[in-house]
């Protein structure tokens, strides 16, 4: 009966059947009429006295923690993608409102220091709806996250930036997750490869869409999982800095830069959205001519910082 509720805790919803083959190709065979009498057992009866709220919606068996909310409470599937709470609230944090559940979630339900700090890296803009197997994949690492394991996946290749040519080479990757990071409505993958040194310059990032229908918990020669220590890896790549002077997410592998001061001009209804929605946090004024304005930020040069740019058209120039 573990197994049964290990598999539904993720999030799975699966029919009868499925739950049956499920169980017969990762455990053991088991006939109808037991898997019917263990699911009402874990509804009456539960696991160490506690029923379990599973219920049955569209054919489907569906767990549900049926409680008031309380981290403790969340099922894995829901505690895994807590960081994506965050990610989308904390541009509001100075509201009230919004601040009062980031502390409550920090406060009251007792977050510990590092389950705080992936919550926190997790940094996400523009973000849209999307579809059951991407949600999928998102859940996978996050468990990874949570859990200090690697992933692996088959991933087609990206060339450059965020927005690039397609590249349909197939190739093979085993990673260390740390963050998932969203840009221009994209999520990535942030982390390094299991066979690279913990430096910041061997930090690469995965665009999920780009991963090959799903990712996996990677396992060594003997079966064991492939842990990692995520606290020392974030210190040792210097995470929290690593994208505190680009816009977007590209970085040239293995390769250091520095920020430098970058200026712009604006007119028009892009000077009027560029004040309002600054680029980068280092964003100043520093010159005005009537209606257009020259602004400078501290920077490190990219294409997706080029691409922000090309955005606005004849409207932005040097």
């Amino acid at each position: 009966m573990n197994q049964i509720v290990d598999y539904l805790k993720l999030g799975n919803q699966p029919s009868f059947d499925e739950l049956q083959q499920y169980i017969a190709e990762f455990h053991s065979p088991i006939k109808v009429r037991q898997l019917r009498e263990d699911l009402r057992f874990l509804r009456e009866e539960g696991l160490n006295g506690k029923p379990l709220n599973i219920k049955m919606k569209g054919f489907r068996y569906i767990l549900e923690n049926g409680k008031q909310f309380d981290y403790s409470n969340l099922l894995d599937n829901e505690r895994y993608t807590l960081p994506l709470v965050f990610a989308a609230l904390q541009p509001f944090e100075r509201f009230p409102s919004v601040n009062a559940i980031l502390t409550n979630l920090i406060e009251i339900h007792k977050l510990n220091r590092k389950e705080v700090r992936q919550m926190s890296a997790a940094i996400g803009t523009h973000m849209s709806p999307i579809d059951e197997k991407f949600v999928d994949r998102i859940i996978s690492i996050m468990r990874a996250i949570h859990e200090e394991t690697a992933v692996d996946f088959n991933y087609y290749k990206v060339d450059k930036g965020a927005i690039s040519s397609e590249n349909n080479e197939i190739v093979y990757r085993c990673v260390f997750p740390l963050q998932i990071r969203v840009f221009e409505g994209r999520y990535y993958l942030v982390g390094i490869r299991t066979d690279r040194a913990a430096r910041e310059d061997q930090i690469e990032h995965f665009p999920i869409d780009r991963i090959h229908r799903r990712i996996d918990l990677a396992y060594d020669e003997n079966e064991n999982p492939i842990r990692f220590n995520w606290e020392n890896l974030a210190e040792d790549v210097d995470l929290e800095n690593l994208f505190k002077n680009r816009v977007g997410m590209y970085r040239d592998y293995g390769k250091e830069a520095k920020p430098e001061w970058i200026y712009r001009w604006f007119k028009g209804w892009a000077a009027s959205f560029v004040l309002a929605v600054p680029i980068h946090s280092s964003q100043e004024v520093v010159q005005q001519n009537g209606g257009d304005v020259r602004i400078r930020w501290e920077l490190i040069p990219t294409p997706d910082l080029e691409n922000t740019f090309k955005k606005f058209g004849d409207f932005c120039w040097e």
